[in-house]
């Protein structure tokens, strides 16, 4: 028998090495298909999450966001754990980021705006809801808005109730709500907003998403759908 055909004993130590090599590269195949699944890889550097009317929201810009997000939550002790938890932050944000835009286009065209002395006015009224400005910060961080991003949501909330009295809508009615939200929603149907399948799809009816399958997820553990930033007690001037 020639020395290259001759079997070569394998000592038990050099199995279990072998064993512990092929287990290492299965996790790693898991953690690099599941990394895939949940933030795009690839897709995250050139790839729209939606376009609204033309304008591209990055699948990086979004992922940027949840990021912060995550790191927002730890400093405040708040949890955002789990696969479902952070595929519904995902879609969570993406509205957000969506709604800010049917909002200023709605004001665009109703010509309503709000300059720096108005927002920094609303937002003191809110924080005046709450025991510290601090405390505003973290009721909104738990429903996905950014410390940052608190002038923007003010801004934004701020502006419902001026684009409703420019629409004649009355805002002490019982039906305001509706008819303001009946109006953004023919704007966003005008605005031709599509989202990246991945993170549901655009409801303009309702301004939100609804949830995304995911195949790999287990039965019970699907996102809910993701819908407009709750708003706390008598933001935006209650329109």
């Amino acid at each position: 028998m020639s020395r290259t055909s001759r079997s070569v004993p394998v000592d038990s130590a050099h199995r279990r090495r072998r064993s512990a090599a092929r287990a290492r590269v299965a996790a790693l195949g898991l953690v690099l298909v599941t990394g895939f699944a949940l933030s795009g890889c690839s897709e995250s550097k050139a790839g729209a999450a939606a376009v609204v009317g033309g304008d591209r929201i990055e699948i990086s810009t979004l992922n940027a966001k949840v990021d912060k997000l995550e790191q927002a939550f730890s400093r405040n002790n708040l949890s955002l754990a789990g696969t479902s938890a952070q595929l519904e932050a995902n879609q969570a944000e993406l509205v957000q980021l969506i709604s800010r835009r049917v909002v200023d286009e709605a004001a665009r065209r109703n010509h309503v705006t709000l300059n720096a002395t108005q927002v920094l006015a609303a937002r003191r009224t809110l924080e005046a809801r709450f025991p510290s400005p601090e405390a505003l910060q973290v009721r909104l961080l738990q429903t996905g808005v950014l410390p940052g991003e608190v002038d923007d949501f003010v801004r934004t909330e701020a502006l419902k109730p001026e684009i409703a009295k420019a629409r004649g809508i009355q805002l002490g009615s019982a039906d305001a709500q509706e008819q303001l939200a009946a109006y953004l929603s023919d704007v966003a149907s005008s605005m031709k907003i599509t989202v990246n399948p991945r993170y549901g799809t655009w409801d303009s009816a309702k301004l939100t998403t609804t949830a995304a399958a995911y195949s790999w997820l287990a039965p019970g553990t699907q996102p809910a759908g993701a819908g407009l930033t709750e708003v706390p007690p008598g933001a935006g001037g209650g329109a």
